[in-house]
């Protein structure tokens, strides 16, 4: 069933595998189906593409659009290209066509994440992230880059973009791995379960922790970044953890990054909220029937994404960051478009401006650097975590909490209070394989389960869903990952 697979998808899926710590059950929906709240993990084109551009003048050549496939491991080797440094990515290689060959290195590398960016939203507005594609010709833009691993997640696809290796390498496979009995947030838990050392960790180190490195992001995107001072000898390097309605780390992080309080009293978001609020003509708390109530609401907005680069700005000031002639390193990640990605999808007009103001603050970026850095001093890439998943009439939104109730039902009936399902993931599963032995029952059962699966079945009214969805199998493969160890097919 997994050779059955595309060959594209199942390399994806490989890729983000490791026998042990990723879920016992590996699965891949049927598309365009997908789990609540418009999941995005899988290996489909459609999540998969992703922009990829390098921009910098001075330390960029002006290319334009290349035509040849990237992914994400490649991102840190060009950079590291950028800092004339030796660095050796597991599954990336350096994209000689983004890198000019200057005599000095930029005085400031900035790496930018559009979260749930992917080509499928950006092909749907283009002229609202039009402001960007005019200094395509005068960069690096990738046409054919994709994340190149599923699960499509922020966790495993920023350590990606840090270490310049898959999932499969660098360990940080999902929101949760396998740590024996339990399951561990691989970020949130502290930087010791990434595997794989980062360009910001072997560059600092070998610079002596001269440069200037930071990070202002949600703080499951740290693996860009890398280990702060976990590492022996390295040093504790700037975290600003974006959280909803304050900025912070987990105390397992702590322990290893350098948060700075000050970051809660930069001001400026009331004033972008209030501006973003009387757009409509009325300070009535709502922008384009969204709310803007919690926290929660306004970071899903623009007044958030410009918020952010006011931070951004203040950061570099009080950090120093480029002000001397030892290369410094600053990664960030706008998290608009994820954020009404899972709330409203697309198409709609939210949407469509959170995709406008983070391609305006891309721009403002440039213009921050040129006026704290200096013109011709730092090179700027940008690139996404994954796609998101469209409001299509033909999917099926598959309610987990439904299908995890019915794989137990089906799979635990002992009666004691320890269940076969550890924990649901939308691409798999993790399973307490003594309880399920103990219930006279195989992984290859539940596979089985899997494929029989329909949106009749899944739908507490099988009444209500549509006649021609109801027979739909929600599941294309669904195996034991061990498989993917020893495939004949690969």
């Amino acid at each position: 069933m997994a050779c059955d697979l595309p060959p594209a998808q199942l390399e994806r899926v490989r890729n983000g595998y490791i026998t042990g710590k990723s879920g016992e059950i590996q699965f891949v929906l049927r598309p365009p189906h997908y789990f609540g709240l418009y999941s995005h993990s899988g290996p489909w084109n459609y999540l998969q593409r992703i922009p990829f551009f390098f921009y910098g003048p001075g330390h960029v050549p002006a290319r334009g659009e290349i035509d040849r496939p990237v992914t994400i491991p490649d991102l840190a080797p060009t950079l590291a290209r950028h800092l004339g440094f030796d660095f050796e990515a597991p599954d990336g290689r350096a994209l000689e066509e983004a890198v000019a060959g200057s005599a000095d290195p930029p005085k400031l590398i900035v790496l930018v994440v559009w979260d749930g960016a992917g080509r499928n939203v950006l092909d749907e507005y283009p002229q609202a992230w039009r402001p960007l594609a005019r200094l395509v010709p005068d960069g690096a833009w990738f046409e054919r880059a994709t994340v190149g691993s599923s699960p499509s997640v922020t966790p495993a696809v920023h350590a990606s973009m840090g270490t310049g290796a898959y999932p499969k390498t660098h360990g940080v496979l999902d929101l949760r791995i396998r740590d024996g009995d339990r399951l561990v947030g691989p970020i949130l838990s502290g930087p010791g379960y990434m595997q794989s050392t980062t360009l910001a960790d072997e560059f600092d180190l070998a610079m002596g922790n001269e440069p200037v490195v930071g990070l202002i992001a949600s703080e499951p995107t740290l693996g860009m970044m890398g280990h702060g001072s976990y590492l022996e000898g390295a040093d504790a390097d700037l975290a600003l953890g974006q959280r909803i309605g304050v900025w912070g780390l987990t105390p397992e992080n702590l322990e290893f990054f350098r948060f700075e309080e000050w970051v809660n009293e930069i001001g400026g978001l009331e004033e972008e909220v209030r501006g973003l609020d009387l757009q409509d003509g009325a300070l009535d708390g709502v922008w384009l029937d969204h709310p803007l109530e919690t926290p929660d609401d306004i970071l899903h907005t623009p007044a958030y994404a410009r918020y952010q680069t006011g931070v951004i700005r203040e950061v570099i000031r009080r950090e120093g960051f480029g002000q001397d002639d030892v290369p410094d390193l600053l990664f960030t990640n706008y998290k608009q478009i994820d954020k009404m990605g899972h709330r409203w999808s697309f198409p709609t007009p939210q949407m469509e401006a959170v995709v406008r103001s983070s391609a305006e603050e891309f721009v403002a970026l440039t213009e921050l650097l040129d006026e704290e850095v200096g013109r011709g001093q730092w090179v700027m890439a940008l690139t996404a975590d994954h796609g998101s998943t469209p409001n299509l009439d033909d999917a099926f939104m598959i309610d987990q909490t439904s299908l995890a109730n019915d794989i137990n039902a089906a799979f635990d009936t002992d009666g004691d209070e320890t269940n076969v399902l550890q924990s649901f993931r939308v691409t798999q599963l993790w399973i307490n394989i003594p309880e399920l032995q103990e219930n006279g029952h195989t992984l290859e059962d539940i596979a089985d389960f899997l494929m029989g699966y329909t949106a009749a079945d899944n739908a507490a009214d099988p009444s209500a869903v549509p006649e021609g969805l109801r027979d739909e199998r929600l599941f294309r493969a669904a195996f034991p990952g061990a498989v993917l160890d020893g495939l004949p097919c690969v």
